[in-house]
């Protein structure tokens, strides 16, 4: 059972190759601009393009995608991540998860690929799983909350390769972790600020993961049908689903220990007030 719960904290690669709903879902009904892409292999892929600053600009399209796991996208998928112009993948999935990859063709694929080796924190998770604990949805929601605590520290490394490949690659960048929605949530949510999206509109992109992901789908791809029987269905959808409180706990976390999101940008990750001057340019229109 240990083992089981402990595939549900990693979510699992397995868990990254359910496809996305058939066909493309507009995301401006003024243009035939797409956001969200469905993948043979993939899941959670879409652009971060198209939404609004406070000072009235737009984010570009074409400049940074976020997605599931890499390390399952098909030949087709491959040949989309060419024809979009991608330079960089930016994979934060820890050495553990990216084990799974049976052909890591990330590696020789004429793209820029980053990625560390580091060992994902289990958190309230492990710990809890470790005790025996009885788990309910409050208890797995806490959890997940305090998860989101972490990220900014622990994530830092692969944030700060981010933003630098972004400010200094001229082709789109690709972030994704394995079901791309909390780490790859978080990493979005901070460009987005950086760029001087609304806090209201990052959530909504945030969000949208909840219906970008076939959670039923999920479950059964990676097995966990039965890993999870003993658990109420509400236990265990906090763990799948991306909630508000989740990500205004990393940013309340990011307030608390630098001040605010500006202020961790510099510290942690190296971007500046001129950095980040240099990326609107780039990224705004």
């Amino acid at each position: 059972m240990k083992k089981a719960f402990l595939a549900l904290l990693l979510l699992s690669p397995a868990m990254a190759m359910a496809q996305a709903a058939p066909g493309p879902v507009a995301a401006d009904s003024a243009t035939t601009v797409t956001r969200e892409f469905a993948m043979t292999g993939g899941d959670n892929f879409r652009d971060v393009g198209g939404y609004r600053t406070t000072d009235g600009r737009k984010v570009m399209w074409g400049k940074l995608y976020r997605s599931a796991s890499v390390g399952r996208y098909t030949a087709e998928d491959q040949a989309l991540i060419h024809a979009l112009s991608v330079g960089s993948i930016i994979d934060l999935r820890s050495t553990r998860e990216r084990q799974a990859d049976k052909a890591p063709w990330m590696q020789d694929a004429g793209v820029g690929y980053w990625t560390r080796d580091y060992d994902l924190s289990a958190g309230n998770l492990g710990a809890l799983f470790t005790k025996g604990a009885k788990i309910d949805a409050a208890t797995m929601r806490a959890a997940m909350i305090e998860g989101y605590r972490g990220f900014p520290k622990e994530q830092a490394a692969s944030y700060r390769m981010l933003f630098d490949r972004l400010l200094h690659s001229d082709k789109a960048v690709i972030v994704n972790c394995t079901a791309g929605k909390d780490r790859t949530g978080l990493a979005t949510a901070l460009v987005l600020s950086a760029l001087g999206v609304p806090r209201e509109t990052i959530m909504q992109d945030y969000l949208l993961s909840n219906s970008a992901l076939d959670m039923d789908k999920l479950r059964a791809d990676a097995g966990l049908n039965a890993a999870t029987a003993a658990l109420p269905a509400d236990a265990v959808k906090p763990l799948l689903d991306v909630e508000p409180a989740y990500l205004d706990a990393a940013f309340d976390q990011i307030d608390k220990d630098y001040g605010s999101v500006e202020s961790y940008l510099k510290r942690e990750l190296g971007v500046d007030r001129a950095a980040i001057q240099r990326l609107r340019q780039r990224m705004l229109r």
